[in-house]
């Protein structure tokens, strides 16, 4: 078996895959980041944003030699058409701080490819239109470039798994705020500023639940496929190989 290494921004995303597993910091660069083992499969929590899930999967080369990282965990849908808990496996990465591309494999048991887009905040409905116009995309998320990045520089296989947990339409409650320099969302003081502004009631609670549904639907596909996936092609950009290299 290719030890494989999932990178995901938040424990709580692992938590019903990784549940019993070996657990140990994993330290890299001054920052320190939460491991779980279980035979050739590595799971490690990087904090949200590509700037987290980067070095977070440089601290999994360095530490286990991967031959192949998957950037899982949890995405906004940017057409009406993907629902809550709907798994999306793109071909495509965007990163659009630094419009670089990169090309993955998408397999599994679902039918995969398109295009997701990695942004710098958490993205409110407003925003999500415009992101599918530029990008093309189909989903969006803030993790996936940091770690297609890696990949491509190690040259090894690149997979990406993400579920949908907040629809086109729905209404983001202002999550960004919240959000660190380490990536940690400080759920605390969140719902403690929530809690006195009943506008946003309803969309937390919805938001919780939400997320709960496509972090279980996440743990259902990876226990299914992680390691039962046909070989993976090497990651490129597009402005590299316009095909993958088997």
């Amino acid at each position: 078996m290719r030890r494989i290494a999932i990178i995901a921004a938040l424990e709580r995303e692992l938590h019903p895959l990784v549940e019993g597993w070996r657990q140990r910091p994993l330290d890299h660069g001054g920052s320190t980041f939460r491991a779980f083992e279980n035979g050739e499969l590595v799971a490690v929590a990087s904090g949200i944003g590509c700037r987290r899930a980067e070095l977070a999967a440089r601290a999994a080369m360095e530490e286990f030699q991967p031959q192949t990282l998957i950037s899982v965990g949890m995405a906004g849908a940017l057409i009406r058409s993907l629902k809550v808990g709907s798994i999306v496996t793109p071909n495509v990465i965007v990163d659009a701080a630094t419009q670089v591309e990169y090309r993955c494999q998408a397999s599994g048991d679902v039918v995969g490819g398109g295009v997701l887009v990695s942004v710098e905040e958490i993205t409110e409905s407003e925003a999500k239109a415009s992101l599918a116009e530029r990008f093309h995309a189909l989903v969006v998320d803030m993790e996936a470039a940091g770690v297609a990045k890696v990949a491509q520089e190690c040259n090894i296989a690149l997979r990406c798994v993400k579920a949908i947990s907040d629809e086109f339409d729905f209404a983001m409650p202002p999550l960004n705020r919240f959000v660190d320099q380490e990536g940690t969302f400080h759920t605390g003081k969140f719902l403690a500023w929530s809690g006195i502004r009943p506008q946003y009631w309803l969309a937390t609670a919805m938001l919780a639940r939400n997320s709960g549904r496509a972090t279980q639907a996440l743990a259902a596909w990876l226990r299914k496929n992680v390691n039962n996936a046909r070989p993976e092609a090497t990651v490129v950009t597009l402005k590299g190989a316009e095909r993958f290299k088997n």
